[in-house]
């Protein structure tokens, strides 16, 4: 996510680039994957946001748009791992591995109107995960 500036994002603008995988649903207000319409957004303003990495892990935004503290769940359907598989999660500004998780990660609170933004990789054995 480069320049991300929260409330001010104009969303109509980033749902014109050709590469854009997520769209805004005016209807509903919510994100959804523009191929298949999965959203994104688990409860309101609880945001994930997501995208493909060049080596094949995620690219993952915990938006909480609140105004408490809440932790946000990320599951791994959300950003087209398998379920039942293991991943490693990496918090990107604390360069720290969190931890391996299967078919899901909760974070903890997220202070309102914050972000955590992670890498998530599915774990393979025998290789330097992060």
């Amino acid at each position: 996510v480069v320049n991300f500036d929260g409330a001010n994002v104009n969303v109509i603008s980033c749902n014109k680039q050709n590469n854009q995988q997520w769209i805004w649903n005016t209807i509903d207000g919510t994100i959804r994957n523009k191929h298949s319409g999965q959203c994104l957004i688990q409860v309101p303003e609880l945001e994930v946001w997501a995208g493909p990495l060049d080596d094949g892990s995620a690219a993952v935004v915990l938006l909480n748009r609140g105004n408490s503290s809440e932790p946000i769940t990320v599951h791994w359907s959300d950003i087209g791992f398998p379920t039942k598989d293991s991943a490693l999660v990496r918090d990107l500004w604390a360069h720290k591995v969190i931890g391996a998780f299967r078919g899901n990660y909760t974070s903890p609170p997220i202070d309102p109107h914050a972000v955590m933004m992670l890498k998530i990789r599915l774990f393979a054995i025998g290789k330097k995960n992060y």
